[in-house]
């Protein structure tokens, strides 16, 4: 499972407690994690597998769906 691969992979992810990290999936046995960065200075997301930052992304996945 490669960054690109989940960049377009159909994924629903799941709303978190943690307001800097505030969606969750879980995929493969993996736990997929977004984390909110210091926009603009950075780029607005990054996408973490199993707690290690694998790429950073501004515009959300057409392939994704957020919770309401």
């Amino acid at each position: 499972m490669t960054a690109d691969e989940l960049m377009t992979r159909k994924l629903s992810w799941a709303k978190a407690s943690d307001p800097l990290h505030p969606f969750r999936a879980q995929v493969d046995g993996h736990t997929l994690t977004i984390r909110l960065n210091d926009f603009p200075e950075e780029s607005m997301y990054s996408l973490l597998i199993d707690g290690n930052a694998v790429s950073d992304f501004d515009d959300w996945p057409k392939s994704w769906s957020r919770p309401g």
